[in-house]
């Protein structure tokens, strides 16, 4: 195996282990942001919820726990397309690179 070929394929190791870590913390931060939401929320409104509305009527939930679970949605879909979805250069795009920058200077 050659040294490269071993190099590429420790980075990958690395990127997927960072990733399965971000997606693990992640849930575990919508867990613990949905029990906050839903004791403060019993608390604040007096019960069970009836209806998700901005205006505090008794019984309705302030539906603020979508805005952080989207946001991590967000963040883990980002990181999966910069761990997975991005490929290397190959030969080609760099000679192609390489003769654009000296057809610059």
């Amino acid at each position: 195996m050659s040294s490269e070929l071993r190099t590429q394929a420790a980075k990958r190791i690395r990127r997927r282990r960072n990733f399965e870590t971000h997606v693990i913390a992640q849930l575990a931060a919508t867990v613990f942001l949905t029990l906050v939401w839903a004791v403060t929320e019993y608390q604040n409104s007096g019960g069970w919820p009836t209806g998700f509305r901005t205006g505090r009527m008794n019984h309705d939930w302030d539906p603020w726990i979508i805005y952080p679970v989207l946001a991590g949605a967000f963040a883990v879909g980002l990181h999966a397309w910069i761990a997975f979805g991005r490929r290397p250069a190959t030969d080609a795009e760099i000679a192609r690179e390489v003769a654009r920058i000296e057809g610059q200077s």
